[in-house]
């Protein structure tokens, strides 16, 4: 019998529920324990769950079982708690974004690397059916010679939500681009390769007074010579399922949601058929998430680790998702394009 992974949770929000779910659901994870700002909270959970509550996340990182930690706080926490971890010897399974600083994400990445630690970020979409049909299309050259990629995210998240750390651009590392759209621009980047420059805007519509974004737009050039539009926000309500349009000269695709809903080239008349994800409700719950697909990314961690491999959605892959976004912010402030090394 195979030694299970012993499992740290740091955070106990909404999105903590379908991670403990997954976690407890996998023969190859052991849940060790807990922690939270609300100690309250961590008790409950602790209780229902059967494991361990920690004090502090220090306590949950030295405890001897715990190899694995899952990080769901804000990402202006990132630092501190991967930094602990690298030190640790803990292996790391992260929420998005990263972190909130090129700088300080390369820094302690570096850190994680000489630790021999692995690290892997949530991106959940990265391992839908619909995703895993695209990216073969993709591969296979059915859609030709990339042409034009647009990611649309129209969400809606009302006045309440920004009051909470969502609203502090020091914790989440930006707005709609950094929290909510992030998953649809990785889709695009595994699909599309790296972008060369960004031109872009980020603002606030509302009335209510933000501290990050809630509308953005942008322009962005591929570095394979396709050219790609972000477009997305917090206040389109009621707010639709994301959307992900990918062109080339033999064929287009497009995932709306977790589902592939257009599909035609030149090359074949392949169906997609298997819609089993159903629909992403994410735009309207922000707990709401795929299990199946989560946990096929924890099958991945766990083989990464066992299989001392690079996780598929690692501290670096993740770090590209995030230094576009960051360029976009720097094109929206000095009205310049930014381009990527």
């Amino acid at each position: 019998m195979n030694k299970q992974i012993g499992v740290g949770v740091i955070g106990l929000g909404a999105i903590s529920t379908a991670h403990i779910e997954t976690i407890q659901e996998n023969k190859d994870l052991k849940l060790i324990g807990v922690t939270n700002r609300s100690l309250e909270k961590a008790k409950q959970v602790s209780k229902n769950h059967n494991c361990k509550m920690y004090k502090t996340y220090n306590d949950l990182i030295e405890d001897p079982e715990v190899e694995l930690v899952v990080m769901l706080t804000p990402p202006g926490n990132h630092e501190e708690l991967i930094t602990a971890c690298a030190n640790n010897s803990k292996h790391i399974f992260a929420e998005k974004p990263i972190g909130t600083d090129m700088s300080k994400i390369n820094d302690y990445l570096r850190l994680c690397e000489e630790k021999s630690v692995k690290v892997a970020v949530v991106s959940q979409h990265r391992f839908n059916k619909s995703t895993i049909f695209a990216k073969r299309k993709v591969e296979t050259e059915a859609l030709g010679r990339p042409s034009l990629a647009n990611c649309i995210v129209n969400w809606y998240r009302d006045d309440q939500y920004y009051e909470s750390w969502h609203n502090e651009r020091d914790l989440s590392g930006g707005g709609v681009l950094a929290i909510q759209a992030i998953h649809t621009i990785d889709l695009m980047l595994s699909f599309m390769g790296d972008i060369k420059s960004v031109k872009g805007y980020a603002k606030q519509i509302r009335d209510k007074k933000l501290g990050v974004e809630d509308v953005a737009a942008a322009s962005l050039q591929f570095t394979n010579g396709a050219l790609g539009i972000i477009s997305a926000t917090t206040s389109a309500y009621p707010g639709s399922p994301s959307k992900l349009e990918l062109m080339g000269d033999k064929g287009s695709l497009t995932i709306t949601g977790e589902d592939i809903t257009f599909y035609e080239s030149t090359v074949d008349s392949e169906e997609y058929k298997d819609n089993s994800n159903g629909d992403e409700s994410s735009f309207l719950d922000p707990g709401k998430i795929s299990t199946e697909s989560l946990g096929a990314q924890y099958e991945d961690v766990i083989q990464s680790i066992k299989g001392n491999k690079e996780p598929i959605v690692s501290g670096d892959i993740a770090k590209k998702t995030y230094e576009v976004i960051e360029a976009i912010y720097k094109s929206s402030e000095t009205g310049k394009e930014i381009f990527i090394k």
